[in-house]
């Protein structure tokens, strides 16, 4: 994982917009938050995150690397897809595929999910996952609804064959509908009868937090389905960290534990597809997390769109 060097704080926003530090954690519970330098992007916060696991796992070889996939919502280019730059800077020969997927905070789990599917294919053995965001870069400091949620980071995950299987209940789910809620516009300046011709990160975040907790725990009841389990047998709740307010609430109706929930937004802010691995790595690092438990994870956001799954850690 990596996280930028520079620390955004809800005092440094205080000096942008009308808002506090009472104020920000009462809704959010967010403390501070990272921004990329300058010269950052995201295909390098990506490279510093595989860089951070191959220094935890030396007996990993790159090369044996034969698919990358990379969820970000802010790559460096339209194209070449930041997967493809990784696969360059890290030597991988040009045998590996590599592309860049769009899931908004869906994203790691969408990466998980399809990274599995290719496995299971026999399409790769060894499935580099990143998810990278340079989320300020399309913040409007001037909007204090988004300005103070969002932070910059990346994490990867080596995805490899196995014959025990660490992956069950695989779940997606969108809803197109809802896209006004959350959005980005690009070439397109205009949605649902909305121009914004600024490019930069719009949200409603009423919208989103009804839409999250109508249909969530409905894709949360569709993964304990598909993998065969009860909510009893979780060890772990993983859900975007939008919000405190919103992971509360979603765990109430969920009926999970808040103690037995992992977050990431306190130190890192929302980091859309970095979020739930921000929350993983450290628990898995400082021994939370042990071998055998088993894991929900489930993004959701911009699109509006979900993914998740349980993972059995080995």
């Amino acid at each position: 994982m990596y996280a930028p060097e520079r620390v955004i704080t809800n005092e440094d926003l205080a000096t942008m917009v009308e808002t506090s530090d009472e104020w920000i954690v009462q809704r959010t519970g967010i403390k501070t938050r990272r921004r990329v330098a300058e010269n950052e992007y995201a295909s390098d916060l990506a490279m510093h995150a595989v860089h951070d696991m191959l220094r935890a796992h030396p007996d990993v070889d790159a090369r044996s690397i034969d698919f990358i996939i990379v969820s970000s919502t802010t790559p460096d280019y339209v194209y070449p897809s930041i997967a493809a730059l990784v696969q360059d800077r890290m030597g991988i020969p040009t045998s590996c595929g590599a592309i860049d997927i769009s899931a908004a905070c869906a994203g790691f789990c969408a990466a998980m999910n399809l990274g599995a599917a290719l496995i299971a294919s026999d399409q790769a053995r060894n499935v580099l996952l990143i998810a990278s965001e340079a989320l300020t870069r399309s913040v409007d400091y001037t909007d204090r609804s988004t300005c103070v949620l969002f932070g910059d980071g990346a994490a990867a995950m080596l995805l490899v064959r196995d014959e025990r299987s660490a992956l069950a209940g695989m779940d997606s789910g969108s809803d197109g509908s809802a896209g006004p809620s959350l959005y980005r516009t690009a070439t397109r300046r205009d949605i649902a009868g909305i121009v914004d011709e600024s490019g930069l990160l719009r949200q409603v975040g009423r919208d989103v937090y009804r839409w999250v907790l109508e249909n969530i725990p409905l894709a949360v009841d569709r993964i304990l389905d598909r993998a065969g389990m009860s909510l009893d047998e979780i060890d772990w709740f993983i859900p975007h960290s939008a919000n405190m307010r919103m992971i509360e609430a979603l765990c109430k109706r969920v009926d999970f534990p808040l103690d037995r929930t992992l977050t990431s937004m306190v130190e890192y802010g929302n980091t859309s597809a970095v979020s739930i691995p921000l929350a993983l790595i450290p628990a898995v690092r400082s021994g939370t997390i042990k071998s055998g438990d088993k894991i929900l994870m489930i993004g959701f956001g911009g699109g509006l769109v979900s993914a998740g799954a349980v993972l059995t850690w080995m």
